[in-house]
């Protein structure tokens, strides 16, 4: 093994480590509290050693049975618990528990550094060990505390060290419609922490339960090789698909007119959506073209439907838009259509995720009126109007809540897969060359999208001139690559603090991705006005990236 291990059967503790020293003393107890109360370990359990499998059996204040199995391999320990009983699951605390007198029992840690793959920090991508982090389908950019919504999940994996040397993959192994979660807690704390799982209450256990596997994979030279061995290890239990072929002519620059849009407005006291008009768009392309921008692939965001829910164009600021897009086919370039993701806005109530009074709060994908909506709505915009993809966006809004009401079992990361397979399963069937773009870095869904956007760069409320735009978004790709190796990337383009960073920034792109503009005259938060120049080095840069492509063009 390319580990110590020595199990401490009356703390209910097995210590983990190497030649250089010790990892962790791992808490061979977990809790899987519920919506009356939390799961204390009572009395002294029973804990049998056979080989490499130890197995702790629990008298639990919860559930008629709770056993938690260690699983001990050459390159990593496997850690699941399963409970017998009745109850609507609450949490799930794994790598630690409730044991009275004593409280709540973490394990023990050796690790200086964390990675997270969520990108919720400008500055950072490693934070001390001590320090919490989260990794989930739920955030806000306009809430503060909760501004880790840009990856809407990363992958369920976290990647530690000591103070030197090699890393640990610290991740989660479960079918996708068994995460039924919302958020994964690392609770790191002094010389410990523990996993913590939201489920919420919408799951209910009548029998058996058995939580998802926690898997610690040792001997990883840097933070993306123990997401890379995270990856791997879903791939060979099936619980991640491996990604589909890329199209030639979805690796094409794109523009964006979000940042254009937002220039307009700032000028204004009215909001962004307001300028997502077809003759602003018609501006935005012709300035472009005039300095010999062209983009391939356009990007109507925000908002060009009349209801989000329904997604027919709002007549007064697009009064042609199958016409419009009719006519980007002509120019040889493809135009996809932003999509938000969840919003009620236009469905009937019954199609909908509600709170205890009925309000909608989300669209339904498991309730068939919901289903029907997404799939008209998807519909519409591939078949009727023609679009040629989506860019499917707020994936963070996941509904979540422990009062809320909705039709089937599935919730958390499960209901948001729900709702992206069926709108990538209905775009696929109304136009197979379709492309979907998300921001879902999570190995489990690559089966629901073919490219993976690297989201916002900067949020309004949180920028930092002084931030590292370009250090940071070459991490965001560098987990895209790692947990989805193959999918392609968005590499975004808003918003940037002023034409400094955007020029930056634009020149490394294509070593990142596909190559994202989102503005047209000027950056909007700066106010600064792009010259000639500046849309003339655009046109170049796309020029070289495109060489690269037509010398290379991936299979179809």
């Amino acid at each position: 093994m390319s580990y110590s291990i020595e199990i401490d059967e009356r703390r209910l503790v097995a210590a983990v480590g190497d030649a250089h020293g010790l990892w962790f003393r791992l808490r061979l107890l977990s809790s899987l509290d519920t919506m009356h109360g939390p799961d204390e370990t009572l009395g002294d359990p029973e804990v049998r050693q056979v080989a490499n499998r130890v197995e702790v059996r629990a008298a639990s204040s919860r559930w008629h049975e709770r056993t938690t199995v260690l699983e001990l391999f050459d390159d990593r320990i496997e850690l699941r618990t399963t409970v017998r009983g009745i109850g609507r699951l609450l949490t799930a605390h794994l790598l630690g528990g409730h044991r009275p007198p004593s409280g709540f029992l973490p394990t023990g840690s050796a690790l200086h550094t964390v990675f997270s793959p969520n990108p919720d920090h400008p500055r950072r991508v490693e934070r001390p060990a001590g320090e919490p982090a989260v990794i989930g389908v739920v955030g806000d950019g306009a809430e503060p505390g909760v501004g880790r919504w840009l990856f809407a999940p990363a992958p369920w994996c976290l990647a530690g060290r000591r103070e030197r040397g090699d890393w640990v993959a610290l991740g989660l192994a479960a079918p996708v419609d068994e995460q039924n979660f919302t958020s994964m807690h690392y609770t790191g704390g002094t010389d410990g922490f523990s996993v913590r799982l939201d489920y919420e209450g919408h799951t209910i256990v009548d029998g058996e339960f058995s939580t998802p596997t926690l898997v610690i994979q040792f001997g990883h030279e840097d933070a993306q090789a123990a997401l890379r061995a995270h990856r791997d290890l879903l791939v060979e239990r099936d619980l991640a698909p491996e990604p589909g072929s890329v199209r030639r002519e979805w690796l094409e620059p794109m523009f964006c007119g979000w940042g254009a849009q937002h220039h307009l407005a700032q000028r204004t006291d009215r909001s962004t959506k307001d300028f997502c008009t077809q003759v602003n768009y018609d501006r935005f392309l012709g300035h472009l073209a005039e300095h010999g921008v062209v983009p391939g692939t356009v990007v109507v965001d925000d908002k060009w439907a009349q209801r989000y829910a329904t997604c027919f164009p709002d007549r007064a600021k697009w009064p042609d838009l199958a016409g419009w897009i009719s006519r980007r086919h002509e120019a040889d370039q493809r135009v996809l259509l932003w999509w938000k993701a969840w919003d009620p806005e236009g469905a009937p109530p019954e199609a909908c995720v509600t709170a205890p009074d009925g309000t909608p709060v989300a669209i339904d994908p498991e309730h068939p009126t919901g289903r029907a909506v997404v799939t008209d709505a998807v519909e519409r915009m591939i078949g009727e109007l023609g679009a040629d993809g989506l860019k499917v966006d707020f994936l963070a809004r996941t509904p979540s809540g422990t009062s809320l009401l909705h039709a089937g079992s599935r919730w958390g990361a499960a209901l948001l897969h729900e709702l992206l397979a069926l709108v990538y399963d209905t775009a696929k069937r109304v136009r197979r060359d379709a492309l979907i773009v998300t921001h879902t870095p999570n190995p489990a869904f690559a089966d629901v999208t073919d490219m993976i956007r690297l989201n916002d760069i900067r949020m309004l409320d949180a920028v930092d001139p002084e931030g590292p735009v370009v250090e940071h978004m070459r991490y965001r790709a560098s987990v895209v690559a790692a947990a989805c190796p193959g999918v392609p990337v968005d590499t975004d383009g808003w918003c940037l603090p002023n034409r400094a960073e955007w020029v930056s920034y634009l020149r490394i792109q294509p070593e990142l991705g596909v190559p994202a503009l989102y503005y047209a005259t000027h950056v909007d938060l700066s106010g600064e006005e792009l010259s000639g120049a500046d849309l003339r080095e655009v046109a170049g840069v796309w020029a070289a990236y495109r060489r690269t492509l037509d010398e290379a063009p991936p299979a179809a």
